[in-house]
């Protein structure tokens, strides 16, 4: 047991009593050893517990080894299995890996090969199951805005007011929460239970392509469209639908929406719209849908007492993703705080995600920003950041020309007497 883990599970399936005691004596220390003298024991085994690995025979009376393979995956496709083999049975192995064995071992065995193959495999699985539930955990989350700027307050104000059914308008920049604001209408609303859609659009897209798209086609509509399809309004039924880029929607199409119904292109069946639009655009389409709602999500420039929260939200939530804590140095925060951010929410989050992909350390730091962060925030109000960046990189060059100023002042461009007086400052 360990941090109050139950240990993995392992099950032994060999007819001969000296091996499933051999798998014993090597593995029963770390892991709990099920054994099985038979293929069809085994399988009565499996059903009724959950095991995580399973050392198989290949050779066994009765049920034999390939074929308890094939039923163990079928009951357990998580099962990871290593078979058990002689020398003169590796083809047979081979064929074994085919039909979803992990991997084989020969006898006689080597231990130390036996536990280093059953540490690895076990845990990589357990690394596989923690990644897998903490995405499903971030997807089970609802929504939320972060921020409690004065701005944010409005709009989230404003989001608390709004009535079930009416469609709305989310105006912001590009890389704003527009999607996230869609998806806290729909949490809010009598249509939760039901689907949340989204789809982008496309300046290049052509009319009949969109409208294919919202309404479905009809059955025969062409040689290659035999039987008919349904658009994106019935498989939200009831539900709310998200259209990103929302300006780009045909006139066309919003006069079909305010009239409540459509046809599939080639039909001419009337369909109910029972789901609700909710669309984020930069500037609001000139429409006249009935009763809609416009909010506008202000830009991070504009609210940038949000952006330490922000950073924070995203730090916890790419640690949960990647099972690994990171933490940003003071100079590097107070950087990342006082930069515009012309991507906004989205390029801050992509930022944070970024350090955690391609950076090993335990801590970034102001050398280990993008230059335009850097650049930008050399304008704040009482930092240099600039020149801070010009520091670290000039002593960088400094060590990697093993502190040799000639080499390195001719390597950078500068006079050795002016580097001099940089590397003193």
């Amino acid at each position: 047991m360990v941090h109050g883990l139950p240990m993995p599970r392992i099950l032994v399936v060999d007819d001969e009593l000296s091996i499933r005691e051999s798998f014993s004596l090597m593995l029963s220390d770390k892991y709990d050893l099920f054994k099985a003298a038979s293929g069809e024991a085994a399988l009565k085994m499996i059903a009724d517990q959950k095991l995580d690995l399973a050392y198989l025979d290949i050779r066994m009376p009765g049920l034999n080894g390939l074929e308890t393979l094939k039923r163990l995956k079928e009951i357990d496709p998580e099962l990871e299995i290593i078979m058990v083999t002689a020398v003169n049975d590796v083809s047979k192995a081979s064929e074994a890996i085919k039909l979803g064995a992990r991997d084989y071992v020969v006898k006689p065995f080597d231990v130390d090969h036996i536990q280093k193959l059953t540490d690895q495999i076990l845990r990589k699985k357990a690394i596989l199951s923690e990644s897998i539930g903490a995405q499903k955990k971030a997807i089970e989350q609802p929504p939320e805005l972060i921020g409690q700027s004065e701005k944010m307050s409005a709009l989230l104000k404003k989001i608390g007011q709004i009535q079930n059914d009416v469609p709305v308008f989310i105006i912001g920049e590009m890389g704003t929460e527009t999607e996230i604001v869609a998806q806290i209408i729909h949490s809010n609303s009598n249509r939760a239970a039901f689907p949340f859609t989204t789809a982008y659009l496309s300046k290049g897209m052509s009319s009949a392509k969109i409208q294919t798209l919202f309404f479905g086609w009809g059955k025969g509509v062409s040689t290659i469209n035999l039987s008919a399809k349904s658009g994106l309004f019935e498989e939200t039924k009831r539900g709310t639908l998200f259209v990103g880029n929302i300006d780009y929607l045909p006139e066309e199409v919003f006069k079909t929406i305010a009239k409540g119904e459509f046809s599939r292109t080639g039909s001419q069946v009337k369909i109910a719209i029972e789901s609700r639009l909710t669309g984020g655009c930069e500037t609001l389409p000139s429409t006249n849908l009935n009763n809609k709602v416009v909010l506008e999500i202000p830009a991070l420039r504009q609210r940038s007492a949000d952006i330490p929260l922000l950073i924070n939200h995203f730090l916890k939530k790419e640690a949960e993703r990647y099972q690994r804590d990171l933490k940003i140095s003071s100079e590097a925060f107070l950087a990342l705080t006082n930069y515009s951010w012309p991507g906004n929410t989205q390029e801050l989050a992509c930022l944070i995600e970024r350090f955690f992909l391609c950076f090993r350390g335990k801590e970034i730091e102001l050398k280990d920003l993008p230059f335009s962060v850097l650049l930008s925030s050399s304008n704040a109000s009482g930092a240099n950041f600039s020149d801070a960046f010009e520091k670290e990189y000039i002593q960088r060059v400094f060590r990697q020309c093993g502190k040799n100023k000639e080499r390195a002042a001719s390597f950078l461009g500068i006079n050795p007497n002016l580097l001099e007086a940089k590397l003193s400052r």
